[in-house]
C-alpha cells in the first residue's frame, strides 16, 4: 500500500511538472512575459514577473460626467480636442457607415468604405517643434501633478494632497501609485510621456462617446442596450490603456 501511494504521488508530480513546462510563461493577470535577468558573470539568472500598476478604474471612469471629460480633453489636447469635436467626428462616421458602408463597382464587386479618422487625435509621431514639446510637457504635468488621474479612480478632489472623506483609501492609494509609476517610467523612457497623454485623451474620448450613445437609446430599449454599451466601453478602455500599462511595466 505505501509503495502504491508513493507511485501515485510521483505520477502526479511528474504530470504537474510536464504541464508546467508546456504552459506559456505568461501571467494570467498581466499577460506580460516573464523577464529573465542574468548575473554579471552569466553563470546564473533569475526570473522576475513584471507587475502592472493600473492606470485607471473602469467603473469610476464610466461614472465621469460628459462635461468633466470634456474639460480634461481640452486640457490634455491643448484645445485641439473636445466633446464637440468627438461628437462631430462620431456623426460623420455614422453617416459614412449608414450611407456608404459598401461601394459597388461597375463589375459588381463590393468594397468596404473606410471610416474617417479624427485629426485631433492622430498624433502618433513624436512632437518636434518647441510648441509641441511645451504642450506635451504641460499635458504630462497635468497627469502627474493635477487631478486627472484622481478622476479616473473616482477620487474626489479636495484641492490638495489630503484625501477627501468620501473617497476610499484604496482609490486614493491607487491614484497615487499610478502617478508615481508614470513619473518613474518617464525617467527611463522618453516615449512614456507621449503614450500617457495620448492614452488619457483616448480615455476621455471613450467617456464622451459612451455618454453620446447612452443618450441616443430610447427608454424602451435602455434596459437591453445600456449593459452592452457599458461592456463595449469597458473593452475599449482596456485596449486603450494596454500600451501604457505595458510601457510602464517594461520600464520598471
Amino acid at each position: 500500500m505505501p509503495s502504491r501511494s508513493r507511485s501515485s504521488t510521483s505520477n502526479k508530480t511528474n504530470s504537474h511538472t510536464n504541464n508546467s513546462k508546456s504552459a506559456p510563461l505568461l501571467s494570467p493577470q498581466t499577460q506580460l512575459p516573464l523577464r529573465f535577468e542574468y548575473s554579471d558573470d552569466l553563470e546564473s539568472f533569475s526570473i522576475r514577473q513584471p507587475t502592472i500598476v493600473m492606470m485607471y478604474d473602469a467603473e469610476s471612469v464610466l461614472e465621469i460626467p460628459r462635461d468633466v471629460a470634456d474639460g480634461y480633453l481640452i486640457l490634455l489636447s491643448g484645445g485641439l480636442n473636445s466633446a464637440k469635436v468627438v461628437a462631430s467626428h462620431k456623426q460623420q462616421t455614422n453617416k459614412i457607415n449608414n450611407n456608404n458602408t459598401t461601394t459597388t463597382t461597375s463589375s459588381g464587386e463590393s468594397t468596404a468604405q473606410q471610416t474617417s479618422s479624427n485629426p485631433a487625435t492622430d498624433t502618433q509621431a513624436q512632437p518636434q517643434s518647441p510648441e509641441q514639446l511645451s504642450a506635451l510637457s504641460l499635458a504630462f504635468t497635468a497627469l502627474t501633478d493635477g487631478n486627472v488621474i484622481e478622476a479616473v479612480f473616482g477620487v474626489q478632489s479636495t484641492g490638495g494632497i489630503k484625501r477627501n472623506k468620501h473617497t476610499s483609501q484604496q482609490a486614493y492609494n491607487a491614484a497615487r501609485n499610478a502617478k508615481q509609476a508614470l513619473m518613474e517610467a518617464a525617467c527611463t523612457s522618453e516615449s512614456i510621456r507621449l503614450v500617457a497623454v495620448e492614452t488619457y485623451i483616448k480615455c476621455f474620448e471613450i467617456i464622451v462617446k459612451y455618454h453620446l450613445e447612452m443618450d441616443s437609446i430610447g427608454l424602451w430599449s435602455w434596459c437591453v442596450k445600456h449593459q452592452k454599451l457599458r461592456e463595449d466601453a469597458t473593452r475599449n478602455l482596456n485596449e486603450a490603456f494596454r500600451p501604457l500599462h505595458e510601457g510602464v511595466a517594461a520600464s520598471s
